[in-house]
C-alpha cells in the first residue's frame, strides 16, 4: 500500500461486474441484507463478483440515484448519499499544514490554481506507462543531463464530485522530473474535458501551479473539473451525458525548456481512469459504544457499499452500513455485551476486493 497502486496491481478492478444500485428501469432490488444492485455495466454478461456487507434498510432513503461516471467497471446508475452533515464532515476534512489525516503515501501537494491555458500545437503523445491511464510504480527510471524533462505518469478519479454541492470530478495526476537537478521555475498542470481528441482552447478546464520539484522526484497533485463536463454530450435518448476524452497537460504553458515534449501530456478516454486506491483518514468519534452510529473519512472507497470489517474482542465482525460514498461511510458498530472499553480496527472494503487501511477505535460497553 505505502508504494501505490494496489489495486490496479492485482487487477481488482476486473472483479466488479455489477454495480450497487438500481435497474435501468428504476426499480431496486432487495436482497439478503439490504439493496443491492441489479445493474450491469455495457458489455458486461458475466455473474456478479460486487463485494458488499451488512447494508441498512435505512440506506435509500437517505440517498439519491445518481449516475456515476467512474472507470467501465464501477461506471452505473448507483444510491448517491444527499448531502447531509456527515457527507459534509467526510468531504471537507480539514488538513493543512501542521495536520494532514491523510496516509502519506495518499498526500497529494497543494498548488494554487493555474491560469487559463494559451492553445499552441501539442505534439503526439506516448503512451502511459504498462496500462491506459498509467502508473507511477516501477516506471523506469530515466535521466537527462543538461537540460529540463517532466514526464506525465499516470491520472486517477479520485471522486465523482456531488450534484448538491455543484462539484465536479476531482483527479489525481502523477508526475516526474526526469532530470538530475531540481526545476525551480513554476509550471503548471492542467486538465480538459472533451468529447473527442481535439484539443481547444475552449474546453472546460482546471489545474494548479506547481512552484518546484526535486531532482528525479514524483509528485502528485489533485484538479477538480467544473460539474458542466457531466452535460457535454447526449445519449442515445438525447438526455445529458458526460464528457468523452480527458486531456491531461504537465507543463502546459511551455514555461520550462525540455528534452522533449511528447511525454508531457496525454489521452485517455474517461471510462478508462482507474480509481485511486481505497486509503482510510479519520473515525469520528474516536470513541463510542456498542451499536453506536460512527463515521469514516477516506478516499477511494467507490461509489456503492462495500463491507467494514469491525476486528473487536478476537472477534471479525462487520458494521451496518448507513451511507456510503467515495469519501466517506456512515456506519453502526456491532452491538456486542462488553464488560469494559475495548481498542478495536475498521477496515473499509471496496466493492472490487480493494482494502483500505485500518483505523483504530474505542467500543465502550452499550
Amino acid at each position: 500500500m505505502r508504494q501505490g497502486d494496489v489495486a490496479r496491481r492485482l487487477d481488482l478492478h476486473r472483479h466488479v461486474a455489477r454495480i450497487a444500485g438500481t435497474h435501468p428501469s428504476g426499480s431496486v432490488y432487495r436482497g439478503a441484507g439490504g439493496v443491492r444492485g441489479h445493474f450491469h455495466p455495457p458489455g458486461h454478461h458475466g455473474p456478479s463478483a460486487h463485494y458488499h456487507g451488512r447494508i441498512s434498510p435505512r440506506y435509500v432513503s437517505s440517498s439519491f440515484q445518481f449516475h456515476y461516471y467512474g472507470h467501465r467497471y464501477f461506471s452505473g446508475v448507483c444510491w448517491y448519499p444527499k448531502w447531509a452533515p456527515w457527507v459534509h464532515w467526510s468531504w471537507h476534512l480539514h488538513c493543512d499544514p501542521f495536520w494532514d489525516p491523510r496516509p502519506v503515501w495518499c498526500q497529494p501537494v497543494f498548488y494554487a490554481a493555474s491560469p487559463r491555458w494559451v492553445v499552441w500545437q501539442t505534439p503526439v503523445w506516448v503512451t502511459l506507462p504498462v496500462v491506459t491511464c498509467g502508473t507511477w510504480v516501477d516506471v523506469p527510471p530515466v535521466v537527462v543531463v543538461g537540460q529540463d524533462d517532466l514526464q506525465l505518469l499516470a491520472v486517477r478519479l479520485v471522486d465523482p464530485g456531488h450534484p448538491d454541492e455543484q462539484l465536479g470530478p476531482r483527479y489525481r495526476i502523477w508526475y516526474r522530473n526526469n532530470t538530475d537537478q531540481p526545476i525551480h521555475r513554476p509550471f503548471n498542470v492542467m486538465l480538459f474535458a472533451a468529447n473527442d481528441e481535439v484539443l481547444r482552447e475552449d474546453l472546460p478546464q482546471a489545474g494548479v501551479r506547481v512552484t518546484s520539484i526535486e531532482a528525479g522526484a514524483v509528485q502528485s497533485v489533485d484538479v477538480r473539473l467544473p460539474i458542466d463536463v457531466y452535460a457535454m454530450n447526449r445519449d442515445a435518448q438525447g438526455n445529458p451525458a458526460p464528457f468523452a476524452t480527458l486531456h491531461v497537460l504537465v507543463d502546459s504553458h511551455q514555461e520550462v525548456a525540455e528534452a522533449q515534449e511528447a511525454n508531457n501530456g496525454a489521452r485517455i478516454a474517461r471510462e478508462e481512469i482507474l480509481p485511486v486506491d481505497p486509503a482510510a483518514f479519520e473515525v469520528e468519534p474516536a470513541q463510542a459504544a456498542a451499536g453506536a452510529e460512527v463515521i469514516l473519512a477516506g478516499e477511494g472507497f467507490g461509489p456503492q457499499p462495500g463491507q467494514v470489517l469491525v476486528h473487536l474482542a478476537g472477534l471479525e465482525l462487520e458494521g451496518e452500513i448507513l451511507g456510503w460514498y467515495d469519501l466517506g461511510v456512515r456506519l453502526v458498530l456491532p452491538n456486542l455485551p462488553l464488560a469494559a472499553p475495548t481498542e478495536a480496527e475498521l477496515i473499509v472494503i471496496r466493492g472490487d476486493g480493494a482494502a483500505a487501511n485500518p483505523l483504530k477505535i474505542t467500543v465502550t460497553p452499550p
